[in-house]
């Protein structure tokens, strides 16, 4: 599937947000958890989205347009600062937290949010609070657990419904991926493809 990608806008503010009225699918996580790195897997290009062994690299929400002829209608990606991050200052981080609720509460285009966890841990308390932010608001959104590749294959099922569990959200709406073997690409795209058509 050739898929035609490029970062058009890095808004700081609100009035920076695009205004040519795409839908968009927005991505949270925790620092490092690997948001850039689902980003080059899912439209298979190293090198669009900037990867860092550095947390808090990502501080302003990233807006990648994508396209995929014959797949999907043109849509927004949209890399949101990785929350969590111990060593960014707490005024940074406050700019960050009214920098993505506004977006969330004020996008008119919002479709769908992707919210990802290192499959490696357990569900921190940024992490459920996340998921309790978009339940309560109901936000329709996937839960993908990153890293897959990281542990032993027999045990992603299991640390998935774990997950699941921990976060009291149906499994159905879960999902492992790995961007170094594409584990989960496929299922990701057909996921945002449903998600734009609703």
């Amino acid at each position: 599937m050739a898929i035609n990608a490029h970062l058009a806008v890095c808004a700081g503010k609100e009035e920076q947000f695009p205004r040519d009225r795409k839908p968009e699918i927005a991505l949270a996580g925790r620092s490092n958890v690997g948001k850039s790195s689902l980003i080059n897997c899912l439209v298979n290009r190293k090198g669009l989205a900037h990867t860092s062994n550095t947390p808090g690299r990502t501080q302003t929400l990233n807006f990648y347009h994508l396209e995929a002829p014959g797949e999907a209608k043109p849509f927004y990606l949209v890399d949101m600062p990785g929350y969590g991050y111990a060593k960014v200052n707490l005024g940074r981080r406050d700019e960050w937290k009214h920098l993505i609720e506004g977006y969330f509460n004020h996008s008119k285009h919002l479709k769908a949010i992707i919210q990802l966890i290192d499959l490696r841990h357990p569900p921190q308390p940024l992490d459920i609070q996340m998921t309790e932010y978009l339940l309560s608001n109901n936000f329709p959104f996937l839960l993908v657990g990153t890293k897959a590749d990281k542990i032993a294959k027999t045990k992603v099922d299991e640390s998935m419904l774990q997950i699941a569990e921990q976060l009291n959200i149906d499994s159905i709406n879960t999902l492992a991926f790995s961007a170094e073997s594409a584990l989960g690409r496929e299922s990701l795209w057909n996921w945002v493809k449903s998600s734009l058509k609703e």
